[in-house]
């Protein structure tokens, strides 16, 4: 079918796609191909426009029952269109491709991430612990090779381990050169710990023991689902995190010393992914990635002068596998995750995309041996998009926001939140809500004939409303200062007013920012009046002593109040009270408690 195979080629010449995109849509056209050889019988094609709608509901049960995605469709579509459009003007006679299914995520167990939490920063103690043994070993042993019984001490083999890899990782030449066979005894200096899943074979027993100094990929892995759970990057963004330079990988917090801002570029959508980190913390993500910067400072070392030396090479005489070995290398070099293989000790590797089953089967044994399996299922299946979709989740669940969820999801759009908002709970948690409002609003019908917005949102937070409130809520005599209605007028939080005498009337009633204050449609005048002697206040102390104060907190709260009310309304109250101010009337006489 030379004739078709032109057509898509015109296409594509003349919509041309991203590079990195053109395999897939060339791949959907070959399963195009591969669709016209399965059915024979259908109507005879020699060019695109011979495409009949027949086709296409054919090629939608053809990818059903050889179970292809349903992008293939999509693609397959796209490129039909664009021929039908150049050439006849019209859409392409495909039918619409068949809706997705409503995606439904996992519901994230937060408590039993919580503690697979707790359980990883272990076994990162207990690699830290090892580094630091390593370390007090080498700084107390001396070279074996100078004498023969030197070799049954194990802080020996470990200051070799140090001495052969001071700079960078020795060639397999000069680990031979270097007399240093005596590593290989499998029954000295092998490291105390042990990570899940990892196989300490005694027949590797020079690679086992850089264990001391370097991590093995068991080990780089706590660190990894660490780095994934405490930011929500997915697990691209976090292996193409680029620690060559400072800048390259984070940002300094401008008001915080204690903060920085993580980020790293997802490839798929070329734009940056941020998330915030603690630097003092010790297992918060900043912290573990400057550990492993400077641990794997050798390894870093061997890659650039492996890279260099390659490159080198390949300028005077091209080699398609040395080529590929520089691109690795290139990776290698720029990614914080780097490690040895016991089995391959000369060599540097880095995690790569690929290690996905390896790190998910990881997790799953973390939290088997910490036994967490029986009572947080949701573990048991844990994969490294789950990670990121528990972080998405528990911002939108204690924000009650989507836009802090797209933030935390670092998306342009609020679409694809559906991709990660598991909406069982949610829905579970919206019907709870609507059936408690009912219950509480036909209650007070009942009771009272009379719908009273404050009482119903009184008893949906404290779960009731007793006689003493109502009767508070309904007499002006009870009304603060500020206009308002005080549930507990002789009982303030300690943080409004700390200073309270017991069984006496709040004194300070700065009461929109109090749990008790409730605000009435007759308390804008008096809000409205104390929001301009606040401000009136503020035009007249020094700066230094307002900024901090309760008087800047009130204000700014009021203000936030206010907005519940007729801008025009407020605004007239405002003018008028500034009027006052301006003929000499006195500033309200209370005082900031600090």
């Amino acid at each position: 079918m030379p004739n078709l195979a032109e057509d898509f080629r015109h296409v594509m010449v003349v919509n041309p796609v991203q590079k990195k995109l053109f395999p897939t849509y060339a791949s959907a056209w070959r399963n195009m191909h591969r669709f016209l050889e399965d059915n024979p019988d259908l109507p005879p094609l020699n060019c695109m426009s011979d495409f009949l709608d027949i086709h296409g509901m054919r090629f939608k049960q053809w990818m059903k029952k050889n179970e292809l995605g349903v992008d293939l469709y999509k693609r397959v579509k796209w490129i039909l269109e664009k021929h039908f459009q150049e050439f006849h003007g019209s859409r392409s006679p495909f039918p619409a491709r068949d809706a997705t299914k409503e995606p439904d995520p996992v519901e994230p167990d937060f408590v039993g991430l919580q503690r697979l939490g707790l359980a990883l920063r272990n076994h990162a103690r207990s690699i830290k612990a090892m580094w630091r043994d390593g370390a007090r070993l080498a700084a107390n042993g001396r070279d074996p090779r100078k004498a023969v019984e030197a070799w049954d001490r194990p802080e020996n083999h470990v200051k070799l381990v140090y001495l052969l890899t001071n700079d960078h990782l020795p060639t397999r030449e000069q680990l031979s050169r270097s007399n240093a066979k005596g590593l290989n005894d499998p029954n000295i200096a092998f490291p105390s710990y042990c990570p899940p899943g990892a196989n300490l074979a005694e027949n590797l027993a020079y690679g086992v023991k850089l264990r001391w100094r370097f991590p093995s990929m068991a080990d780089l892995a706590v660190f990894l689902w660490m780095f994934l759970i405490m930011t929500g990057f997915n697990l691209a963004a976090a292996l193409d995190i680029d620690v060559t330079k400072d800048d390259t990988w984070f940002l300094k917090a401008l008001q915080d010393e204690d903060h920085v801002l993580i980020f790293s570029r997802k490839e798929k959508v070329g734009k940056r992914v941020y998330s915030p980190s603690k630097v003092k913390a010790e297992f918060h993500a900043f912290s573990s990635i400057k550990l492993l910067i400077e641990v794997t400072r050798p390894l870093r070392a061997t890659a650039t002068r492996q890279l260099s030396e390659l490159e080198k090479q390949n300028r005077s005489a091209y080699s398609h596998e040395r080529q590929q070995e520089i691109v690795r290398l290139r990776h290698v070099v720029k990614s914080p995750w780097l490690f040895v293989r016991a089995n391959d000790p000369c060599k540097v590797y880095c995690i790569q995309g690929a290690e996905v089953p390896r790190l998910n089967n990881f997790i799953r044994l973390v939290a088997e041996e910490a036994g967490l399996l029986e009572e947080h299922e949701y573990l048991a299946t844990l994969t490294t998009s789950q990670a990121r979709d528990s972080m998405i989740n528990f911002a939108y669940r204690h924000s009650k926001r989507l836009s802090i969820a797209k933030l935390a999801s670092g998306h342009s759009d609020f679409r694809s939140l559906r991709y990660y908002l598991a909406k069982k709970k949610m829905k579970r948690g919206n019907f709870r809500t609507v059936n408690n409002v009912l219950t509480h609003t036909f209650a007070a019908i009942r009771a009272d004939t009379v719908f009273d917005e404050t009482q119903i949102k009184i008893s949906l937070t404290n779960g009731e409303i007793t006689p003493e409130q109502k009767e508070r809520l309904l007499d002006y005599r009870q009304r603060t200062r500020l206009g308002m209605g005080c549930l507990d007028p002789k009982n303030p939080p300690r943080a409004i007013a700390p200073n309270h005498r017991e069984n006496q009337v709040c004194r300070i009633q700065r009461c929109t920012g109090c749990v008790h204050g409730r605000v009435f449609p007759e308390s804008v005048q008096p809000l409205a009046a104390t929001l301009a002697d606040l401000y009136h206040l503020r035009r007249k102390v020094p700066l230094a002593s307002w900024q901090g104060s309760s008087f800047e907190e009130e204000a700014d709260s009021i203000a936030l109040t206010l907005q519940l009310f007729d801008p025009a309304i407020v605004a007239k109250h405002f003018r008028a009270r500034q009027a006052e101010l301006q003929a000499g009337a006195e500033v309200f006489d209370v005082y900031p408690h600090y």
